[in-house]
């Protein structure tokens, strides 16, 4: 009687660790919104869009989202903004703001490619230059990668170390276009994952031209010009919400000659859903 009852909590046991390790996670949607109430600030609900004029130019910011990160390839392997989990999740790896800038009256306007994202704490984050994407993909090669990030392990299937490094794998198959051959090491420690990788270069360098085409790297305008490209941040963590994103010192040179220069700020305010 004794074993039999031993056995029936044994199995009951058993039974409720699988029924909560296949309980479905909750999911967790993130996005950026327009906050109005700034002068000059003219807001697009359909596009969440934020545009700001002074002096004959127009500056405007939008956010993107996951769908709009994936719809910037066509082949989802070679977006360098974007992580694929196992089951095609798509996971954004930064916070990128789409820029769009219209000189309509002005001789020159010069802007530099430097932005600045503010938190409500005064955390502050440098837009992502061209060079950074240069570095992360320019010299792929064969390495063993150890992941730990069990801060996030909630958020993300994988760390975010592991999404953002040239070296992490899309699909469960031996081979993956863009990083070769890959073989799994187990390892003592659950928040840790080694793997032994031998990335594609091709698929690599495929990434470092999206970035270079794509990352907003400032510019010189001349009357009627326009210029856009992508501002990219750090990822922000889950618990900021309002922030400002600002363009220092734009420099505008009017008809007469005369410079000025003008700051642009953008306020948004970052949402987080969770649905069971």
């Amino acid at each position: 009687m004794m074993y039999r009852k031993f056995l029936g909590i044994f199995a009951l046991i058993i039974t409720i660790s699988i029924l909560a390790g296949c309980a479905p996670k909750p999911q967790i949607e993130i996005y950026m919104e327009p906050v109005a109430g700034r002068e000059h600030a003219q807001i697009d609900v359909q596009t969440g869009s934020i545009s700001v004029e002074q002096h004959g130019v127009q500056i405007t910011l939008e956010p993107l989202n996951e769908v709009e990160l994936f719809e910037l390839t066509e082949d989802a392997r070679i977006n360098p903004y974007i992580g694929i989990d196992r089951w095609g999740n798509v996971e954004p790896l930064y916070t990128v703001f789409g820029i769009h800038i219209e000189n309509r009256s002005n001789s020159r306007v010069i802007v530099d490619s430097t932005a600045i994202l503010v938190d409500l704490n005064g955390e502050q984050y440098a837009a992502l230059p061209y060079d950074y994407f240069k570095e992360l993909y320019e010299n792929v090669r064969p390495r063993t990668v150890a992941f730990y990030d069990p801060g996030y392990r909630y958020r993300y299937p994988y760390p975010r170390s592991y999404y953002r490094s040239p070296y992490r794998y899309y699909y469960q198959h031996p081979y993956n276009y863009r990083l070769g051959y890959r073989y799994h090491h187990r390892y003592p420690y659950t928040p840790y994952r080694m793997y032994d990788y031998y990335p594609d270069p091709a698929a690599a360098n495929h990434e470092r031209l999206v970035a270079r085409e794509t990352v907003f790297d400032g510019g010189r305008l001349f009357s009627g010009a326009q210029r856009e490209g992508l501002l990219v941040f750090d990822r922000l963590d889950i618990g900021v919400t309002d922030v400002k994103v600002i363009l220092p010192e734009v420099l505008i040179i009017n008809k007469k000659k005369q410079r000025s220069k003008f700051d642009f700020v953008f306020d948004f305010r970052q949402v987080v859903n969770v649905k069971e």
